[in-house]
């Protein structure tokens, strides 16, 4: 069964971002510029985003590739229904539904697929942050950091600790894990040896599997591979947001394209890191309070801000969810059936 708290966490976490928003625009002149907006830009936006997701599939590839080799054709439908699940359920609790699609298609370990998961989460970060350390070239990316967290009355130095440590914690374990892999299996057997034998050996073959999803870090050439994918992944996304903004005239607020440019690469970056934080489907809550205040730091006022953001995140959620619904349903696989087999596994 998924877990009850967890869904409630994530909601109440939606609640507080929409809450701090909706406290600092104006409602109505926001419904206004959604309604002035061009929405013909969509669909060359969304078309580019799948482009993304393709390349998503590629570099999951070669994540998956010590486990099994599988075509990035294969993989770019469970990728879709990955993404589609993520944005129907809280707290990312599509990664489970997709390293359980997965499992059941291939064969393979659920446990050592959600550790290339993770993975792709810290190659996704990295990304994002060379993103944000390009947009400080032209933007004053330290002042919008100092800025935000006057918003959350932190000190700067702070935000930037809060959100760099667990990303430093992480990738030092899975690194220590990668290339001993026997410490934290060891050290779990340790912790857990007050539980029953058959509990504990479960446990540990879960986390054994878990780790060996790591395997592709020994390999200096994968990783680089693994890299140098992930920047069309997120050049891809920084395009569609580029040409969605065109619908709201965001252009205009900017001295040239070229600005333009540098500010969506940061309220990408920004944007999509914010989505770290746990929340309800599709990071709703997180992504638009922190893309709506890089925007606004960067001299868009608020109620275009808002109606942008909005418009580019549905843009981002309900393609991808209608075309996982439509893959399932093409597979014969039901939705629902699918979520209830994951909870009791």
């Amino acid at each position: 069964m998924l877990v009850n708290r967890r869904i409630w966490f994530g909601f109440a976490i939606t609640a507080v971002f929409l809450g701090l928003l909706f406290l600092q625009i104006d409602l109505s002149q926001t419904v206004e510029a959604l309604l002035e907006g061009n929405f013909v830009y969509l669909i060359p936006g969304i078309a580019v985003y799948f482009l993304a997701v393709y390349f998503r599939a590629l570099r999951w590839k070669f994540l998956l590739s010590h486990l099994k080799h599988i075509p990035a054709s294969n993989l770019f439908s469970v990728v879709v229904v990955g993404y589609m699940a993520n944005n129907l359920l809280p707290v990312r609790l599509g990664e489970v539904v997709r390293s359980y699609y997965l499992s059941q298609r291939e064969g393979i370990s659920k446990s050592a697929i959600l550790g290339t998961i993770l993975l792709e989460r810290v190659m996704d970060f990295l990304t994002l942050v060379l993103f944000l350390g390009v947009a400080a070239i032209v933007l004053p990316v330290d002042r919008f950091i100092y800025e935000l967290a006057a918003k959350f009355k932190v000190p700067g130095s702070l935000l930037v600790l809060g959100i760099l440590a667990p990303f430093i914690t992480v990738v030092a374990g899975i690194v220590l894990a990668a290339i001993r892999p026997s410490l934290p299996i060891r050290g779990m057997a340790f912790l857990l040896q007050w539980l029953p034998k058959k509990i504990k050996e479960k446990f540990v073959a879960f986390l054994s599997q878990f780790i060996f999803g790591f395997a592709s870090l020994r390999d200096l050439r994968r990783v680089q591979i693994m890299f140098l994918l992930s920047l069309p992944i997120w050049f891809f996304e920084a395009t569609m947001l580029y040409i969605i903004g065109f619908s709201f005239k965001l252009h205009h607020f900017f001295q040239d394209g070229v600005e333009m440019a540098f500010v969506v690469l940061a309220v990408t970056a920004v944007a999509n890191i914010a989505t770290s934080i746990p929340s309800s489907q599709g990071g709703v809550g997180p992504f638009e309070f922190f893309a709506i205040g890089t925007l606004v730091l960067s001299g868009v006022s608020p109620e275009i801000a808002t109606a942008y953001t909005i418009t580019m995140h549905l843009a981002l959620l309900l393609p991808v969810v209608i075309a996982g619904l439509v893959i399932l349903w093409i597979r014969n696989v039901n939705f629902r059936e699918l979520i209830g087999r994951v909870k009791v596994k």
